[in-house]
């Protein structure tokens, strides 16, 4: 069961870092500022899912 539930840790790192690209990457060109704003507030959610997701893990996929 851990060995699964890692993968979905890994998939919602990888969405933050792809979200996180993408409103860098907004902001940084000169583009909408809105679309920057919605970016990072994506980020934030993306980030408080993974804090859940891990806090999740160590708790009941702990050692010993």
């Amino acid at each position: 069961m851990a060995g699964n539930f890692i993968y979905v840790v890994y998939a919602a790192m990888a969405f933050l870092v792809i979200v996180l690209a993408s409103g860098l990457w907004t902001m940084l060109k000169g583009g909408q500022p809105n679309k920057s704003q919605k970016m990072m507030r994506w980020r934030l959610g993306a980030q408080v899912l993974l804090i859940i997701l891990v806090l999740f893990f160590v708790v009941f996929f702990k050692a010993g």
